[in-house]
């Protein structure tokens, strides 16, 4: 029969390999973060973005990736009605004219300030998250030369009063490809950047 001393042990020495072998991971399937950026993610689950304890730190960011991934839904919701016939030309114009704009200049102005401020701000707090950072920058390029290539389809659907089915399919696999990056963006970046806002003092 074992003693209370080895049945101790056994129990700590299980809770510690259970330990060891969790892995969090972050939450997109193909997400770039690797294990040793997770750090802060452990403490700060995404579960508990949105506690009274950190949901005033946390809740801004949420909030402009929420319009963010709105915004671009919308967008590909009515580039689909239309390419399935639910919408004709005139109503598929005038409902993605304004909407483009907006997406365009509200997206290049959170990337500015990203890459201007808030990135550097939390690269000299966290130098072992730089890597991750760079990646999350890299990405803006990316999603800045989608966005311009938006913006200059917008503007020839502007002047495209004569439907012109083949500027609305390339309109609509511009979107589809932005909406794949920016998934897979947006997630990773909160992970990074969200249990940074509500670990941090103040």
């Amino acid at each position: 029969m074992m003693n209370n001393s080895k049945h101790n042990a056994t129990v700590s020495n299980i809770a510690e390999d259970s330990l060891f072998e969790f892995d969090i991971s972050p939450r997109h399937p193909d997400s770039r973060l690797e294990r040793d950026w997770l750090f802060l993610y452990e403490k700060l689950p995404p579960e508990q973005w949105f506690s009274a304890d950190y949901a005033y730190k946390t809740s801004g960011w949420l909030k402009v990736h929420t319009n963010i991934r709105k915004r671009q839904r919308i967008l590909t919701q009515i580039s689909e009605a239309y390419q399935n016939k639910e919408f004709d030309w005139a109503e598929y114009r005038s409902q993605m004219l304004k909407r483009i704009n907006m997406h365009v200049l509200k997206l290049h102005q959170h990337h500015s300030v990203e890459d201007a401020g808030f990135f550097p701000e939390f690269i000299g707090r966290y130098p072992k998250l730089k890597a991750g950072f760079e990646i999350l920058s890299q990405d803006h390029i990316r999603l800045d030369a989608l966005l311009d290539e938006l913006q200059a389809q917008n503007n020839k659907l502007a002047r495209a009063e004569v439907e012109d089915k083949a500027l609305a399919e390339q309109l609509h696999q511009t979107l589809v490809a932005g909406s794949d990056l920016l998934s897979q963006h947006l997630t990773d970046e909160e992970d990074l950047v969200i249990p940074i806002l509500g670990l941090r003092q103040g």
